[in-house]
């Protein structure tokens, strides 16, 4: 086999490698079980209700990771959940950190208006 041959297999090898990966990633996002409604707007208000609405103590709702494991949303908010500041060069870990913030200060507004 000559050194071209070589390389024409090595290509076609790294091109359907990337349709492959491109393929996964195209059917993840197609049939993700997270609602996509959270992919655009960093308020996941399926969930939570304004602050005021809350009668009792009972009803405020502690933030919760609503991102499939594995994502950059969910690192985000675990990022975000831990007390570190949010940040960096991913907008979806930014979303999902700044998630967390939303929702924590929801929860302690909560508990104080309680």
């Amino acid at each position: 086999m000559s050194h071209k041959e070589e390389n024409n297999g090595i290509g076609s090898l790294i091109i359907m490698g990337l349709i492959i990966y491109g393929g996964v990633q195209l059917w993840d996002y197609v049939f993700s079980d997270t609602p996509k409604s959270s992919y655009q707007n960093s308020s996941y208000s399926e969930s939570y209700s304004h602050p005021s609405s809350y009668k009792h103590k009972e009803d405020c709702v502690e933030p919760e990771n609503p991102y499939d494991e594995g994502s950059g949303h969910y690192a985000g908010f675990q990022w975000g959940e831990d007390g570190k500041t949010c940040g960096g060069n991913s907008s979806s870990f930014i979303e999902g950190c700044e998630e967390y913030e939303t929702q924590e200060e929801a929860y302690d507004t909560c508990e104080s208006n309680n």
